[in-house]
């Protein structure tokens, strides 16, 4: 798509504009991607695209274009004549989200058990650095961004096509229930020291240990996610 306008940030300080990307809606999708991971535009909520097109200085057919994009990821919902939804999920999806999740994080390992590990596990230990660091400054957002980025190395590794697809739907699906547990939990600790301990499983090859202990840290927050989630449910009615 040719860009022939410029786009007012929603979200930047008064008056700014910024250029237009070339793929309007990506970029629109991006941006609410990001308020649907913080709550911004919480379950449930209706993503009206007069509101987001003023608020983002759009027009409407980019807007339900990427609305659109987001319902593919799962975030969205759409209902004829009703418009789109941000995508509540009920305790049976975040029950299937997460052993989902943890099963697909364990077939990564897999892959990796076939490969040099070494220069990966020197990066997995510089972000882990990274994001340690991000949790002593109380930095939220940095430590969501590197924890994310952490995983996305594993998976990047796997050099596997199917993997890195299936997990890029799963994990975007997973991220707004993700941000809101880090948000009511933030220490960093249990996080950034799991992945000092799987880096240095993978490092020495043991690979059973490292599978073990992805599933067995993804799988033992389902619980404190379906009361986090459901208690910001009910705050977010009660509004």
């Amino acid at each position: 798509m040719a860009v022939a306008s410029r786009l007012q940030s929603g979200t930047g300080e008064a008056g700014n504009v910024v250029s237009l990307p070339e793929t309007i809606p990506y970029f629109l999708a991006d941006r609410i991607k990001a308020g649907i991971i913080r709550w911004r535009y919480p379950p449930g909520s209706s993503l009206r695209e007069t509101d987001l097109a003023a608020e983002y200085g759009a027009s409407r057919g980019p807007v339900r274009e990427a609305l659109r994009i987001l319902e593919l990821q799962g975030l969205v919902i759409h209902a004829p004549r009703r418009g789109f939804k941000v995508k509540e999920y009920t305790t049976d999806d975040l029950r299937h989200l997460y052993r989902l999740r943890a099963q697909l994080e364990s077939e990564v390992i897999d892959a990796l058990s076939t490969k040099d590990v070494s220069s990966l596990c020197d990066v997995l230990d510089r972000t882990n650095a990274v994001m340690r660091a991000f949790a002593i400054r109380r930095d939220l957002e940095g430590y969501f961004s590197t924890n994310i980025e952490f995983h996305q190395l594993m998976i990047d590794s796997t050099e596997s096509s199917v993997l890195r697809t299936i997990l890029h739907q799963v994990n975007a699906m997973s991220l707004p229930v993700r941000f809101l547990l880090l948000s009511n939990e933030f220490s960093g600790r249990a996080d950034y020291e799991y992945h000092h301990e799987i880096t240095q499983a993978i490092r020495a090859r043991n690979f059973k240990l490292a599978r073990r202990m992805t599933v067995s840290h993804i799988t033992s927050n389902l619980t404190r996610v379906t009361v986090a989630y459901a208690e910001a449910l009910e705050k977010q009615q009660e509004r």
